[in-house]
């Protein structure tokens, strides 16, 4: 008798298994194509009497750099800085404008000082390192140009 209800549990436990593995390989997928409207390039024609400079302006930022990824800012267009409010301001483009993060903080003072502003270029950035034992000081100066459209 015994053996008789091992030999159904074990048909019962092969049935529960077939059953589930049947129930977990089911699965349907739908795909679809879509194309885009939208065109790839847009030309825009502007020239050099469609812009105006508004203003120029130097940002810098100072810190202290330790083992390589701790950083210490120490001013932000020379004011001393605060970890508690952080205001960034970012620069993007399709060409490299090679504008260091760390300058993005102080890049925010722009903004600030010409919210009518279109667009900022900036002419020229200055590194300066002093190298330390385990570390550097480093100031970062950058020159921004600040434009409007005249359209």
């Amino acid at each position: 008798m015994k053996a008789h209800i091992l030999i159904i549990k074990g048909l019962l436990l092969i049935l529960v298994f077939f059953a589930l593995s049947s129930c977990v390989s089911m699965r349907t997928t739908r795909s679809g194509q879509t194309t885009s409207f939208y065109p790839t390039a847009i030309k825009f024609e502007l020239t050099t009497s469609d812009f105006e400079l508004i203003g120029e302006m130097d940002i810098s930022v100072k810190y202290s750099q330790y083992l390589r990824f701790i950083r210490i800012f120490e001013l932000i267009n020379d004011k001393e800085v605060s970890g508690r409010n952080i205001y960034t301001m970012s620069m993007y483009g399709r060409y490299n404008l090679n504008l260091s993060p760390v300058l993005f903080r102080a890049l925010y003072d722009v903004y600030v000082k010409y919210p009518e502003a279109d667009f900022t270029i900036p002419s020229y950035i200055i590194d300066e390192t002093e190298n330390l034992f385990l570390g550097k000081k480093i100031r970062k100066t950058a020159r921004i140009k600040v434009y409007k459209l005249k359209i």
